[in-house]
């Protein structure tokens, strides 16, 4: 049962490993796990968020980055990357969002945006 007070990873950590690749924005590809999630949980704000900041110099040059979204309070939320050592990359405050669960992990490693679990 979807409960928002899980993480949207434990909801769907039943993916793991991909079968097909998506193309996505700017040469992205997005894996079975994250196409569901996006589409399910109408979150393909958070993948233009990813996308957008690949144009930015400190994120475009790390081939791994660790991408999350966070509530703050009700509809408010952070998104923050990291190079996935600790090292911040970018936050940014998201004013408004209906995203159901309170925090989703996306992975990008080089050009493929995954779920944790897939990897």
């Amino acid at each position: 049962m979807k409960n928002p007070n899980i993480s949207t990873n434990e909801f769907y950590n039943d993916f793991i490993g991909t079968e097909t690749y998506y193309k996505y924005l700017l040469g992205l590809l997005l894996t079975d796990g994250v196409k569901t999630v996006a589409e399910k949980e109408n979150c393909f704000w958070f993948l233009d968020c990813i996308a957008s900041y690949q144009l930015e110099k400190i994120c475009g040059k790390e081939e791994f980055q660790v991408w999350k979204i966070q509530r703050i309070r009700d509809t408010t939320f952070k998104v923050s990357a990291t190079n996935g050592n600790n090292k911040v990359l970018i936050t940014q405050d998201i004013e408004y969002s209906d995203f159901f669960f309170n925090e989703l992990t996306i992975w990008k490693e080089n050009n493929v945006l995954l779920l944790p679990s897939e990897h």
